[in-house]
């Protein structure tokens, strides 16, 4: 009994670690093709392409995005992604409107902007941030403040703008949040949509091939680090030791 549980003690921890070391490098890969995905994303975002005028609030949108100098057809699938065109959209963490706006953003940017000036005495109210054009002008102006600290990087503002700045910050680059990652890449295609252009399908199928892979190998790995645990304490049980060989 005790050899049989030896034997199985060093097969697991032979495919403990052959699982390490294929997670590292599955995560590596899906890594390496997401951030090609990116790139080319930013190397074509900052062309100012109006949005066509059938859409939804598109007057708005051409013109706070020319306004702030970013792609309309940025600031439109954005939109698609945080509330698909619904005016009176409000997520369960407070965030208002077309452009899923939070509170105290819209207090930031309006100070400095004054976005309401005239319109109102006071703080803004929820009327103010369900106003599709007013909502629209302070996101497009917010996500104008993201780009400058980031130096025109446009995946680290729509980054920013989900899990905020302050992430983004701690992280160094993109926020390692599931929600994160699937929002921008959302955003980005939505974008290709909009631009009538091709998705880079073969580095976006690689990327999908390569993140499945890293999941089910990580959900693998912590089905056997309790099968090793178990095996270990049958084998102390065994001869009251921790040491067999």
């Amino acid at each position: 009994m005790r050899r049989r549980f030896v034997m199985v003690w060093y097969i697991l921890f032979n495919l403990l670690v052959l699982q390490f070391i294929a997670y590292g490098i599955t995560g590596y890969l899906a890594n390496g093709y997401r951030t090609l995905i990116w790139e080319k994303f930013n190397k074509e975002a900052h062309l100012l392409h109006d949005v066509d005028k059938k859409l939804p609030y598109a007057e708005s949108i051409n013109r706070y995005a020319r306004d702030a100098n970013i792609n309309p057809q940025v600031i439109a699938s954005i939109i698609q992604v945080e509330s698909s065109f619904q005016p009176r959209a409000l997520s369960t963490a407070g965030a208002y409107g077309l452009m899923q706006i939070m509170p105290d953003t819209w207090r930031q940017v309006n100070g400095a902007n004054k976005v309401c000036s005239g319109r109102h005495q006071g703080e803004c109210t929820s009327e103010c941030y369900y106003n599709g054009d007013l909502n629209i002008h302070t996101g497009t102006l917010y996500l104008s403040q993201l780009l400058k600290k980031y130096q025109g990087s446009m995946v680290l503002a729509l980054a920013a703008y989900n899990a905020g700045p302050g992430a983004v910050d701690r992280y160094g680059g993109i926020p390692p949040y599931g929600e994160t990652e699937d929002y921008t890449q959302r955003v980005i295609s939505n974008w290709y949509s909009l631009e009538n252009k091709n998705m880079p399908y073969p580095t976006i199928l690689l990327t999908k091939k390569w993140d499945k892979a890293h999941q089910v190998i990580g959900w693998c790995f912590v089905i056997t680090v309790p099968l090793i645990v178990w095996v270990v304490w049958r084998l102390i049980k065994c001869q009251s030791s921790w040491y067999w060989r």
